[in-house]
């Protein structure tokens, strides 16, 4: 069927005449509506503001929210001293001796040293050039810390433990035994700083002091000499330092043969038993030396002069050793 009968079909069916049919052309003129142009973006004023601005702008917004949420400012921590706790299993080995030494020649840049006696012997102010006169944490627990400096040796600086009686002395000790980071807070009140050195002289063996000095030192310097006692005593000292080992952070700790008597073939075959055990490493060797030992009678620094004596020497090279050291931890922590 064409397209002509159908146009035809539907007149007929309409009653109009195919004759009428017209063909209409019709032309449609589509206008699109043109969208308004888009603004070109503005400049950002941002980039044009100085830097300093920009930071107090920051500030401010932390500011709010802190206060908001109620949390305290945070300050940049000055760092603390670097804590060297001197101890030992036994007594006689020349450990109050050494603690002196260390405190009177180790120098970091930029630094002091405190030599702190928490031994009741109180003869760690002795060795840096004090009198038994001298007062003494033990005698004012509760005061301030910088009130009982004073000036030793090598431009170094003492607090002694003080001449205690027995009433005063158990009382010192509950009080450590009660609080067990009173040492902490002490040494936080004398407002040292990351360049400082804290050198600590312990009573042999187990003791509330021992637990202050572990509590808050970085480096241990375990300090034996070349006899079967001390190789002994050395798996009690383990015992006592295992539990603050265990910790996330523990201080590095190390050891020192004091006293060594080259003379003797037996000190000499000890010494190397010793620097085989396991366990930590060695510091140093310091060999006996009179001038050393006899540097309290005559009221003198041993190391002013850098004498050449072999244990003065010795000692040196274990002061060096123990600097290196403390840069390795201030950098581990």
């Amino acid at each position: 069927m064409h397209h002509s009968d159908d146009i035809a079909n539907l007149f007929n069916r309409l009653g109009a005449h195919v004759g009428d049919y017209q063909e209409i052309e019709s032309v449609f003129e589509y206008h699109e509506e043109s969208l308004p142009p888009t603004p070109a973006p503005a400049p950002s004023t941002t980039a044009r503001q100085p830097l300093s601005r920009l930071l107090q702008e920051i500030e401010q917004q932390r500011q709010r929210l802190e206060a908001a949420s109620g949390a305290p400012q945070a300050f940049a921590p000055l760092g603390k001293a670097r804590v060297v706790a001197v101890v030992s299993a036994q007594g006689g080995v020349g450990k109050s001796t050494l603690a002196g030494v260390l405190a009177n020649a180790l120098k970091r840049p930029g630094g002091r040293t405190l030599a702190l006696d928490l031994s009741p012997q109180n003869a760690l102010c002795l060795h840096v050039g004090g009198t038994l006169q001298w007062p003494g944490i033990a005698q004012n627990a509760g005061g301030h810390g910088r009130e009982l400096l004073r000036e030793g040796y090598g431009g170094s600086h003492c607090l002694a433990y003080g001449v205690v009686d027995d009433v005063q002395r158990v009382a010192f000790e509950q009080r450590l035994a009660n609080d067990p980071l009173w040492l902490a807070g002490y040494l936080a009140a004398l407002d040292l700083n990351a360049h400082d050195t804290v050198i600590i002289d312990t009573p042999p063996g187990a003791s509330v002091y021992l637990s202050q000095a572990l509590e808050v030192a970085d480096v241990v310097v375990v300090v034996t000499t070349a006899e079967a006692a001390s190789y002994a005593s050395l798996d009690q000292m383990d015992r006592l330092l295992a539990p603050y080992l265990q910790r996330p952070a523990p201080a590095h700790c190390t050891f020192v043969i004091n006293q060594l008597d080259t003379s003797r073939q037996f000190s000499l075959d000890m010494c190397a038993v010793l620097k085989n055990r396991t366990g930590m490493p060695l510091l140093g060797v310091v060999r006996q030396d009179h001038f050393l030992s006899e540097s309290l009678a005559y009221d003198r620094d041993p190391l002013a002069h850098t004498p050449n004596t072999r244990g003065c020497q010795d000692a040196l090279d274990l002061i060096e050793s123990l600097c290196e050291l403390l840069v390795q931890t201030t950098r581990e922590l």
